[in-house]
């Protein structure tokens, strides 16, 4: 795999991420404004909800770091961060 893919390939994991994190954070949200405005309710459903609701938002994101953040060139682990320049583990370029 040419660097140019592999830069390509991680860019995508890189959306991916966003987009997992993304989602997280709009579950996660509701509770946060629960708690700061001492609301009982957020669009109709109540903390117990939105509790669940930020806890199925956190699996996903971790989901998808266990499973989907790899190197595209070793497919292992590649260290933490939306911007690593290099993989720690085959010290291809990233991005």
């Amino acid at each position: 795999m040419s660097n140019k893919n592999i830069k390509e390939e991680f860019a995508k994991v890189i959306i991916n991420a966003k987009i997992a994190a993304g989602i997280f954070f709009l579950l996660l949200t509701p509770s946060i404004v629960m708690i700061i405005k001492d609301r009982t309710e957020v669009f109709g459903q109540d903390q117990d909800f939105w509790f669940r609701a930020g806890i199925a938002g956190f699996v996903i994101y971790m989901g998808f770091t266990i499973f989907m953040w790899k190197c595209p060139n070793c497919r292992k682990f590649p260290g933490r961060g939306w911007f690593r320049k290099e993989c720690q583990n085959c010290k291809v370029e990233l991005s």
